[in-house]
């Protein structure tokens, strides 16, 4: 019974159809995404006085390039974390579905010149708009997210099929911890400094804890954890412009531990 119950099993397992590690939709997602961030960090780089046609097409695919190989270590990041918990991870351009809480308000419920809007797409009008706004002062670098979901059949032989919160938010912080290392490590090299503001820009902003990015899923997640890599990782980018990155890491880690120690302290 035993044998061929574990034959069973086996047999499903080998049968069962190879997942692709990124399909199509994201990776057009991702070259979104990329496109939308090279726009905004070469933004102020047309030209000096007056607009310089052939310098921002150069800088702007400079800057896409550049954004979309962050992008994809940001994402591979989250796909190795995840299938360490036996998941899928998938980037997906940050999207409203909602206008208000109330279920008459999902977007796909409205129409515009008689077609249905599935969402809106924040992650490419925000940071849009807030370039333009701000003349490319604030690089508002919130193009996506990531999305997890079960992979198909590999709960077998595990006790629990869905992970707890805090799991979950230690997938999504992997991303932002990634962009702060690399652009800790790219630091140190000359050449790189878009690379290096593309990375630390990604990470703070990562962070936001607005509906439907990586950092509501970590606040929501578990508020401590939050707290502590929030303050890691906006110390990490202040002070990694003045000292080493050693350094940096260590100073960063004392003062996340000491603002959480005090969290904890007046919480419990």
């Amino acid at each position: 019974m035993a044998k061929n119950l574990n034959r069973l099993i086996i047999n499903k397992i080998v049968k069962m159809p190879k997942e692709k590690i990124i399909d199509s939709k994201e990776i057009i997602s991702l070259i979104i995404g990329s496109l939308v961030l090279g726009f905004i960090f070469s933004f102020k780089e047309w030209g000096y006085g007056s607009v310089n046609i052939d310098l921002g097409l150069s800088n702007l695919i400079r800057a896409t390039i550049l954004s979309l190989i962050v992008l994809s270590i940001y994402q591979l990041s989250h796909k190795l974390i995840a299938k360490k918990f036996e998941l899928n991870s998938r980037f997906t351009i940050w999207s409203m579905k909602r206008f208000w809480f109330t279920k008459s308000s999902k977007v796909n419920e409205t129409k515009l010149f008689g077609m249905k809007i599935k969402s809106i797409k924040m992650g490419v009008i925000i940071p849009l708009l807030f370039a333009f706004l701000t003349n490319g002062i604030l690089k508002f670098a919130t193009v996506g997210s990531s999305e997890i979901s079960q992979r198909k059949g590999r709960n077998v032989g595990r006790e629990y099929k869905h992970i707890s919160e805090y799991e979950e938010a230690l997938i999504f912080l992997v991303g932002p911890l990634t962009c702060l290392l690399m652009a800790l490590i790219f630091k140190q090299f000359p050449g790189f400094d878009k690379l290096v503001e593309i990375s630390y820009t990604l990470a703070i902003f990562s962070m936001i804890p607005f509906s439907g990015l990586d950092g509501s899923k970590i606040f929501f997640g578990s508020l401590p954890l939050y707290i502590c890599s929030g303050t890691f990782i906006l110390i990490s980018v202040a002070l990694m412009q003045i000292l080493s990155p050693v350094l940096t890491l260590i100073l960063s880690a004392i003062v996340a531990i000491l603002l959480l120690t005090i969290f904890l302290y007046r919480t419990l």
